[in-house]
């Protein structure tokens, strides 16, 4: 026999479907999706703080609507609903992420955002909003905090994925001998197409002396017939 254990939030059962109960749900969930879709608006995302607030109210009207079903109409299952929440988000995240022309994929972490905050939302729509709260703060933590930790560690890795863009073809070859010279190690190379008289080139270097990003990138941007160096 399963029993029904109340879940309180400030001496409220959240597990009712009360007009408090839904007035606190909804503010809840405006409150955790806000604070994520803040902090990807700031980083100028596809999808930001409405986005992740549409996301989260949507998760949680759509479980308290899966629990109204239950009690005004009868036994129905209340994860169906939720279910296809989780599953129907996807075209929301394959929408935020892009491949660009570096041949690199960019929007992962907001597509991944957009699916925990539909999962806050359905969270919120229960009842469990102490998880929901604990969780968006893990969320956002990820997002802040390990986001800067991440580029830390990635500008001074010694690997390096460059976009350069040549004035001819003939730039090519100084500076392949600027990379051996230096020490660098081509893990993968590719050229793009052409455009007018210029030649676009990506690398995948590695090296072993001290330096960081920004030092490497000016050196080689002083190389001859090098127009710009990008890192992706």
């Amino acid at each position: 026999m399963v029993v029904s254990v109340p879940i309180h939030f400030f001496g409220i059962d959240v597990t009712q479907l009360t007009p408090v109960t839904v007035i606190i749900k909804i503010f809840c969930a405006l409150l955790c999706s806000g604070i994520l879709g803040f902090q990807r608006t700031r980083k100028r995302r596809p999808a930001g703080v409405r986005t992740y607030m549409l996301v989260c109210l949507g998760a949680t009207l759509t479980l308290m609507t899966s629990q109204f079903i239950n009690v005004e109409i009868g036994h129905t299952d209340l994860s169906r609903l939720g279910a296809q929440v989780i599953s129907g988000i996807g075209f929301l995240g394959a929408g935020t992420i892009l491949f660009t022309g570096y041949k690199q994929i960019k929007g992962l972490t907001t597509a991944a955002g957009l699916w925990a905050s539909a999962c806050l939302g359905l969270a919120i729509g229960a009842g469990f909003i102490y998880g929901a709260l604990i969780t968006c703060a893990a969320i956002f933590f990820c997002m802040t905090v390990m986001g800067y930790v991440e580029h830390i560690y990635i500008m001074h890795a010694k690997s390096l994925h460059l976009y350069v863009l040549f004035s001819s073809v003939t730039g090519l070859e100084p500076f392949l001998n600027y990379l051996k010279e230096h020490n660098f190690t081509i893990e993968e190379f590719e050229t793009l197409t052409r455009q007018e008289s210029t030649q676009s080139v990506l690398f995948a270097l590695t090296y072993k002396h001290k330096t960081t990003h920004e030092e490497i990138i000016h050196d080689m941007e002083n190389c001859e017939q090098v127009i710009l160096v990008e890192e992706y």
